[in-house]
């Protein structure tokens, strides 16, 4: 991949056809990942007058549980991208993420369509072209799907990536490594655009 560049308005970047491919497949786990069963459903912002006023009705007589905190068959990538809001009061995180957990995840996932949108306008040229509406999309998203291979990777600390990095190339974690390293370099192209 040739590293991002402002031209027209725009940044743009010329992939090869496998990091396209990359790419796409990693976005397009994302959001199957915020689509599982591990999640609410996805909220409708076009609720007319009388829906808005049942889901609310809804959402507050439901009782508070956090089964997605407790649960342990949910995602460990998922806890990561949705840390508990009060690291020491567990009932006011629960509380938080009673009523936010939908709206972040439609956040990440109205990102992650606008990056997918960019990439599949990608034609034969491999020329990416994100519009400056979408970059704040791309950085969160990369960042998002950054967090999610880092908890498959084991990455806690520098230490843990130092220890990826010292994997032989034929260890399959190498492989997942080097993509977790390329997606930083990716972020660090289109940030040094805005600079």
């Amino acid at each position: 991949m040739h590293s991002f560049r402002r031209r027209r308005g725009q940044l743009t970047c010329t992939f090869e056809a496998a990091e396209l491919s990359v790419m796409t497949s990693l976005v397009d786990q994302f959001m199957e990942l915020l689509t599982g069963d591990d999640m609410p459903p996805r909220t409708t912002n076009g609720l007319g007058e009388q829906d808005l006023f049942a889901e609310l009705e809804r959402e507050l007589n439901d009782p508070p549980t956090d089964d997605f905190r407790r649960n342990p068959d949910v995602d460990p990538a998922l806890r990561r991208l949705f840390p508990d809001a009060y690291q020491n009061d567990p009932q006011a995180s629960s509380e938080f993420r009673r009523f936010s957990l939908a709206e972040q995840r439609d956040a990440k996932l109205d990102a992650a369509v606008a990056m997918l949108s960019d990439l599949n306008q990608v034609g034969g040229d491999m020329r990416c072209a994100v519009p400056d509406e979408h970059i704040d999309a791309w950085l969160k998203t990369l960042t998002a799907v950054r967090l999610a291979l880092s908890v498959r990777l084991g990455i806690l600390t520098a230490d843990d990536a130092d220890r990826l990095a010292e994997l032989p190339e034929d260890d399959p974690m190498a492989a997942v490594f080097s993509v977790y390293e390329w997606l930083g370099w990716v972020q660090e192209s289109l940030l040094d655009c805005l600079h």
